[in-house]
């Protein structure tokens, strides 16, 4: 008698899919929340400033004057010196005094209006070199530095100037403004020079 084997049914493994779509969808999702999409170049607007960066005219320099009083201790006198900043250094003609001829004297009248009037030669001198510079400088004039420096070449760590020539520098920065004002025009910042780039204290004469 024959025994007919029964025949195993092959089965194949499977897989659920469903976990897989469902987190596929879940990462879909999240990308597309938070996802920012870029803008089309061709509408985007420039919120570029319109003083700075590249522009049809050639950028506007700014600059400062500075002005130096310059001390000769061993002669007795002293003379201006105008500059850009801390460059082009241009000594101003006419206007080397002693300082016994600066200082007002007392005693008669016409004692004193002789004495004024080295004052006002090298005020005037130093006030049109000053406009000057700025005329020629090209560039925007923020304000007019006085420098206490005895030397323009050793800068504030010299010696200082005496009094009297750094109020005939102030007076000038003030003649300028005046001048502005009367134009109708922005007057300058009048700022003092006092320390060398180290913050050393300059020597006094």
């Amino acid at each position: 008698m024959l025994v007919r084997r029964r025949r195993r049914s092959e089965s194949h493994p499977t897989f659920d899919m469903t976990p897989m779509i469902d987190c596929v969808f879940q990462l879909l999702i999240f990308f597309i929340v938070c996802t920012h999409f870029r803008p089309e170049e061709l509408v985007m607007e420039s919120n570029l400033s319109t003083k700075d960066g590249l522009t049809g005219a050639p950028p506007v320099m700014r600059e400062q004057v500075t002005l130096y009083c310059e001390w000769d201790a061993a002669a007795g006198q002293g003379q201006f010196v105008v500059a850009l900043g801390s460059r082009g250094r241009r000594v101003v003609e006419n206007s080397r005094v002693a300082l016994s001829d600066l200082l007002p004297r007392s005693g008669r009248d016409a004692g004193v209006a002789a004495s004024r009037e080295p004052y006002r030669r090298v005020f005037g001198a130093v006030k049109e070199a000053v406009e000057r510079s700025i005329m020629q400088s090209g560039a925007v004039i923020e304000k007019i530095e006085v420098s206490f420096a005895g030397s323009a070449r050793e800068g504030a760590s010299g010696q200082t100037a005496p009094w009297a020539f750094v109020v005939l520098g102030i007076d000038v920065v003030h003649a300028v403004n005046k001048d502005r004002k009367k134009a109708r025009m922005p007057e300058y910042e009048m700022t003092f020079k006092f320390m060398d780039a180290l913050g050393r204290l300059p020597r006094r004469p």
